[in-house]
């Protein structure tokens, strides 16, 4: 029997004066008396990237009659709120409080990845108490973690023309598309966990049993060691490999089963039995909300069966009237959950809801939150099968249910795909809004796709190796070591991508399909990235060089300058926003 139908998930609200949203995973079996709070690094690409390998960590460990709760911490995710380092500590606890709460378990553990293991640290220094603590590739002083970040952010950068670019904001920092407020720097680079008040831990204090892993084997965690020595903890130390495959692109994370199960075996130690969790059939799998932040503004997080265990989803509507017929379907690429790239979802949703638009956001199966089969290395083709589009008309249905008449669907990637898809097929979506589409069916082209983005890539990047900056930044630490090697390994595939040109199919599947939802009178929008050659070309090919000129009623193509595939670049963002709300707009008035 899968983990699916072994335990019951379903979604929570909590926090004091802000919404912060849970996902409480709860064995339907045998149980012990221990629940764990799973605290995920809070901000930026680790944050997207690591998502899937902590839902997966909660099943791991329910498996083990173990219940767990891993959460959003405030300004990330779905959760409401601002980012500040003091309210991601404080949000530990209200978490902490909550899996209390919910599964009235008389042992709690702590499971902190990267950066949130710190924010755990701090909390317990703050005064939370638990029973366990699990710390993996945890960061000492916050400098060094706002280092790598700025490092990743700097090797990844797309060059653009910066005539075309807009700064960012007075007093922010983008850090791979995510904006970092000047002083949640200067927080986290004064953050050092290496000292702490004698007062925070006096004699008489419990202490918690502590396991302590390293992000890889290479990785000593002598500084660590010392930190908890200083706060008179016994520590248990063990190097593992493995954990940096889960912070890489979602599509390709690899998640450390062995680790999982490893630190599943040790918080069962010394552990008793308690009886099963009450489960029945009235116990909500939906659960609401008002934003504060973004005013009037109401979410409801859903669980709904699907065909492989359950679908997750989030509704977000005003509060104080009824929203307009038409709703918005959000739709993102590949293994990125529901918030999008670069968490945009979240920032469109929340900013219509309040202008009187209605939206959903979604995970298909096998993605984000949502149950499924495909939890391994799955290859670009499985975002683009029938199935997933399955999963998206079964959440439509949804907002029908709920007086949606019509639908703008937008999508990123295999997200584009899947609008079109979904918008062939039914009479009530009046608009696609489709961001850097590669495809509009799965077709044999995807590997050599894929080998000329990598080489386009290694184009943007090459200079790089000839630049004396960067081998200081290499010496004074600021650029990682494994990042270097990916610049030569895409380098490396480029030239042989010269050696297999792209061969292109003559049937113009996209040109007539295109026609044939126009003819619907369905408003078409293509949005192209100018720096990616792959989308770019996928325009070239059907519609011509000229694509931007292309003149039609129901189609028009925009292009961003100065943005990737995913639109990290936060002028890209408000472009592709721009773009989104006027075509919005124009069928709103239609």
């Amino acid at each position: 029997m899968t983990t699916a139908y072994t335990r019951h998930l379903r979604p929570i609200w909590f926090g004091e004066g802000l919404s912060l949203l849970g996902h409480l995973h709860i064995p339907r079996r045998a149980a012990i008396d221990i629940a764990v709070v799973i605290c995920a690094t809070p901000f930026g690409y680790e944050n997207i990237a690591s998502h899937r390998g902590l839902r997966l960590l909660a099943d791991c460990l329910v498996d083990a009659g173990i219940a767990s709760l891993r959460f959003d911490v405030p300004g990330t995710g779905d959760s409401d709120g601002e980012q500040a380092l003091d309210a991601w500590r404080a949000s530990t606890c209200e978490a902490v409080a909550a899996v209390r709460r919910e599964t009235h378990c008389t042992s709690v553990a702590l499971i902190g990845v990267g950066l949130g293991g710190s924010l755990a640290l701090a909390s317990l220094d703050a005064g939370l108490n638990v029973d366990k603590l699990i710390l993996c590739g945890v960061p000492i002083p916050g400098r060094d973690w706002l280092r790598l970040q700025r490092a990743t952010h700097r090797i990844t950068a797309i060059e653009a023309n910066p005539a075309m670019v807009v700064s960012a904001p007075h007093g922010v920092e983008e850090l791979y598309g995510f904006p970092m407020t000047a002083k949640l720097a200067n927080e986290l680079a004064s953050f050092d966990l290496s000292q702490v008040s004698t007062s925070s831990w006096p004699a008489d204090r419990p202490r918690p049993s502590v396991f302590l892993v390293s992000r890889d084997v290479s990785d000593p965690t002598g500084r660590l060691a010392s930190a908890f020595a200083l706060r008179g903890m016994s520590v248990k130390m063990e190097p593992w490999d493995g954990l940096d495959a889960m912070y890489v692109e979602p599509h390709m994370c690899v998640v450390p089963e062995r680790l999982f199960q490893r630190m599943r075996s040790w918080l069962t130690e010394n552990i008793v039995t308690r009886e099963p969790y009450a489960i029945g059939a009235d116990i909500a799998t939906t659960a609401s909300t008002r934003i504060r932040s973004a005013g009037a503004v109401e979410e409801t997080a859903r669980y709904s069966t699907g065909d492989e265990g359950l679908l997750f989803s989030i509704e977000t509507r005003p509060l104080d009237r009824a929203p307009r017929p038409m709703w918005l379907v959000l739709l993102t690429g590949g293994a990125v959950r529901h918030i999008g790239p670069n968490r945009i979802w979240v920032r469109i949703a929340r900013e219509l809801a309040a202008a009187g638009y209605a939206s959903i956001r979604l995970d298909g199966r096998s993605v984000g939150d949502s149950d499924g089969s495909g939890n391994g290395l799955m290859p670009a083709e499985y975002y683009y099968q029938k199935h997933i589009h399955d999963d998206i008309e079964r959440v439509m249905e949804v907002a029908v249910t709920a007086g949606a008449s019509e639908f703008l669907i937008t999508g990123v990637c295999s997200g584009a795909t899947a609008a079109y898809q979904v918008a062939l097929g039914r009479h009530d979506v009046r608009a696609i809004v489709m961001l850097n589409p590669l495809q509009l069916q799965n077709d044999p082209e995807d590997e050599q796709r894929a080998r000329v983005q990598l080489s386009q890539k290694a184009h943007l990047r090459w200079h790089r190796l000839f630049s004396l900056e960067f081998y200081l930044q290499v010496i004074r630490g600021e650029t990682p070591v494994f990042k270097i090697l990916g610049v030569i390994y895409t380098r490396w595939t480029s030239y042989l991508c010269k050696k297999a040109p792209l061969t292109l199919t003559d049937q113009d599947y996209v040109y007539v399909g295109f026609q044939t939802l126009a003819a619907k009178a369905v408003e078409i929008d293509v949005c192209i990235s100018a720096e990616d050659q792959v989308a770019v070309s996928f325009s070239e090919r059907h519609f011509g060089e000229g694509f931007l000129q292309f003149s039609h009623e129901h189609i028009r193509f925009h292009t961003i300058a100065g943005a990737d595939h995913t639109i990290r670049p936060l002028h890209a963002q408000q472009a592709f926003i721009h773009i989104l709300r006027s075509a919005l707009l124009r069928v709103s008035k239609a």
